[in-house]
């Protein structure tokens, strides 16, 4: 590397500061309001005595499992372990987009084409990028630290608690960097990301599971809380190796940018036949065959993940009681009926669907990709309909997000049923469970389809709207709101508290009708405007 490979690297900093003035701030400040809500929630049962609360919660087997022990028994320990996981996903995910946008999604559009025409190294996006994502990262730690410090916290733990998180963030950025590099489209860079995410969630969890001492906690960013231990032992020392880690993806990514053209990847991209197959004659096949291997990906994904958490459930009803506040969430005695493994499986298929409807989105979001790149003008112009078009990816993007909570059904009543020893009495709960959510992904799909058939450039609102599903069950659960807000959220209607067997049948039927509404209104929305065109 020489000096002049980064050339012009400030300047496009500044380029990607203003091109994201109003992006930044958002992934800046909701992590955030997040650690407030949870700091909010643990104020609320202070009247309880702190202590004692979250000595239950550390007592008990469900929650311990999920989150795993407590490290310190006040309210910055609290926000620690009740947030940690919230707040690494919000700082990934907002990574993960900033280096994507400013890298791959440059490259796709012409814009780095364009900048390459001046005095650029051809380091200088990847570098500006990753700079600004780091300053990210660390303004969300900053924001975080100064606020537990106004919440009574210590000076040392809370810094070292929000410099481990824009560590953490700093760690998918890298991601983000590295896919980025390896294939010619900013989907498949999106893809590696989230299964990074995904697979980093999944691990945190089984380490909590084992004690939130295992060897998981080493390759996790979701667990490297319990290295530096922010409020309790504080082992600043621990941020070296965290930062060690979360270089190595960035190194990869430098030295694989030097080894591709620009706008093409690492791994070069299979020719296509000359000619369509037969079965591709009609746009439903088409748009199959398009959502077909991020189906495949997300199917190992969720099937992995539920075989999991199914198989450990039914151990942890031999393992002892639950706490007050989990099973009187929301005022009712709902874990009564159940066993504690029963309760463990429920939400752990409420949180699957949730990432269910991330699909969705992504899937109908197909739509936008092809038309940004210059396909769907070349179809419609042809003999297929405007409607046939965006219907035949919205069929796609329905049954694939379905058919994911069908499997996730089979295979974790199969394997539950299996583990407990009682297969007629495992299978079915879990499976209707599952099925049932299939009114409230919808729903979500549903928004994003209105948005990009009335306003294609306004679709992020379709994340502010998940987004804000996810956080009126935290506050809900925190007891900062009551059950009649928590109905704005679809997912509240086959919430884990709600027995299968009084599922509300009305209102999901209801779901269903209105995510055909705005499925409708989407395409006709799609049918009058105009189509973007690729000169």
């Amino acid at each position: 590397m020489k000096a002049s490979d980064f050339a012009g690297t400030v300047t496009l900093f500044r380029l990607f500061l203003r091109r994201d003035r109003f992006l930044l701030p958002l992934w800046i400040f909701l992590p955030v309001i997040l650690a407030l809500i949870t700091a909010a929630t643990f104020t609320a049962m202070a009247g309880q005595g702190l202590e004692r609360v979250l000595t239950e919660f550390d007592n008990d087997s469900l929650i311990s499992a999920l989150l795993g022990p407590v490290m310190s028994f006040d309210l910055s320990g609290a926000i620690v372990w009740r947030g940690v996981s919230q707040l690494a996903l919000v700082l990934g995910i907002g990574s993960l987009l900033t280096v994507i946008r400013h890298t791959r999604t440059d490259e796709e559009t012409g814009r780095s084409e364009l900048i390459r025409a001046y005095v650029v190294g051809p380091y200088a996006s990847l570098t500006a990028a990753l700079m600004l994502t780091g300053m990210g990262n660390l303004a969300a730690g900053l924001l975080i630290a100064l606020s537990i410090i106004a919440l009574g916290g210590g000076a040392g733990g809370s810094f070292l608690f929000g410099a481990t998180l824009s560590v953490m963030g700093c760690f998918f950025a890298g991601i983000g960097a590295f896919g980025v590099q390896l294939r010619e489209n900013s989907g498949t860079a999106r893809g590696i990301g989230i299964t990074a995410l995904g697979l980093g969630m999944g691990m945190a969890i089984l380490n909590n599971f084992g004690g939130g001492a295992t060897l998981l906690k080493w390759i996790t960013p979701m667990a490297w809380q319990r290295l530096t231990q922010p409020f309790a032992a504080n082992l600043s020392w621990s941020l070296l190796y965290c930062d060690a880690f979360a270089a190595v993806p960035i190194l990869f990514a430098y030295v694989l940018s030097a080894r591709r053209d620009l706008g093409a990847g690492v791994l070069s991209a299979r020719s296509g036949p000359p000619e369509a197959a037969p079965r591709l004659s009609n746009p439903l096949a088409l748009a199959w065959q398009l959502h077909k291997r991020s189906f495949i990906g997300w199917l190992a994904g969720t099937g992995l993940y539920i075989a999991v958490f199914a198989a450990i459930s039914p151990g942890l009803s031999k393992t002892g009681g639950m706490s007050d506040w989990l099973s009187n969430l929301g005022g009712t005695s709902w874990s009564d009926a159940v066993g504690l493994g029963y309760v463990f499986i429920s939400i752990a298929i409420y949180l699957i669907s949730l990432f269910v409807a991330v699909y969705a989105m992504t899937a109908v979001l197909r739509l936008k990709k092809e038309e940004n790149e210059g396909r769907a003008e070349m179809l419609v112009d042809k003999q297929v309909s405007r409607m046939g078009w965006m219907s035949s990816h919205l069929i796609a993007a329905a049954f694939c997000s379905a058919a994911l909570l069908l499997a996730v059904g089979i295979a974790g009543g199969l394997i539950f049923g299996l583990a407990a020893g009682d297969l007629s009495d495992g299978f079915w709960p879990i499976f209707v469970m599952s099925v049932s959510k299939i009114p409230p992904v919808w729903i979500l799909l549903g928004v994003t389809a209105l948005l990009y058939g009335l306003w294609p450039r306004m679709t992020a609102l379709g994340w502010v709207v998940w987004l804000s599903f996810a956080m009126v069950e935290l506050a809900w659960e925190g007891r900062i709101i009551d059950w009649s807000l928590m109905r704005i959220s679809p997912f509240s209607y086959v919430h884990y508290t709600i027995d299968v067997t009084n599922l509300p049948l009305l209102p999901l039927f209801l779901l269903l009708c209105l995510s055909a509404l705005l499925t409708g209104i989407g395409l006709f929305g799609f049918r009058h405007r105009d189509v973007l065109t690729k000169a």
